[in-house]
C-alpha cells in the first residue's frame, strides 16, 4: 500500500493532479480544497488512500493525515463509495463535516451529489462514535459551500461544481459573486 507520495505537480484539472516522481506520473484525485492550493511545478505531498478493483487502481489523496483518516472512515458507511466521499470532502471542509456529525445534523451532507435523504441520515449516525473524541469538535451549526451546492443544484456534476469552486480566488468571499464566478469558469 501506499501511504503517501511526494513530487512535483505537473497537471491539475478536474479533481485530479498528476504528480510525477521518480519518473513517473500518478494521477491522484484530491478534495477541492486541497486543489486550490496546487500550482503546477509545485512540490506536493498527499497521504494516499488506495483503492485497487480489478479494472482500476486509483489514489485519492489529502494534505492533511486527518482528511484522509475522514475519508476511511466515510467509506466505511454503507452505499459510501470513494467518489461520494471525494464529494463530499468537497462540499465541505473536515471540521464542518465533523461538527455536522457531532451535532446530529445531517443536512450539510444532502445538497452532496450522490447523497440522498437515507445516505446522509447513516453518515451522521455511524461516523458519530468515529469522530466524538476528535478534539476540536464543538457542535454548531455549519452550511455547505452555497457556490457548490448551487452548481449541483444545477445538474453539474459533483466533480466539475468541485474544480470550477476550487479555481476561485479565496478572496472572493460573497457567495452571489463567488457562484457567478464559478459558472464562468464552466462555460470557459
Amino acid at each position: 500500500m501506499i501511504a503517501y507520495i511526494t513530487g512535483q505537480a505537473t497537471a491539475v484539472e478536474d479533481g485530479r493532479v498528476v504528480v510525477e516522481t521518480g519518473g513517473i506520473g500518478y494521477e491522484v484525485y484530491v478534495p477541492a480544497a486541497d486543489l486550490r492550493q496546487i500550482k503546477v511545478g509545485a512540490v506536493v505531498k498527499f497521504f494516499v488512500y488506495e483503492q485497487l478493483r480489478e479494472d482500476a487502481h486509483n489514489l485519492y489523496g489529502f494534505g492533511e493525515l486527518s482528511s484522509k483518516e475522514l475519508f476511511v472512515n466515510l467509506l466505511a458507511v454503507n452505499g459510501v463509495g470513494p467518489k461520494v466521499a471525494l464529494a463530499i470532502l468537497s462540499a465541505a471542509s473536515a471540521e464542518q463535516l465533523r461538527r455536522a456529525v457531532i451535532s446530529g445534523d445531517p443536512e450539510l451532507l444532502r445538497g452532496v451529489a450522490g447523497v440522498g435523504k437515507k445516505t446522509a441520515e447513516r453518515i451522521v449516525i455511524e461516523l458519530r462514535g468515529k469522530l466524538a473524541g476528535i478534539e476540536g469538535a464543538i457542535p454548531t451549526a455549519v452550511s455547505v459551500d452555497s457556490a457548490y451546492q448551487a452548481l449541483v443544484g444545477l445538474g453539474y456534476p459533483a466533480a466539475q461544481a468541485a474544480e470550477a469552486i476550487a479555481k476561485l480566488p479565496d478572496d472572493l468571499t460573497n457567495d452571489q459573486d463567488r457562484i457567478k464566478a464559478a459558472l464562468k469558469g464552466i462555460s470557459k
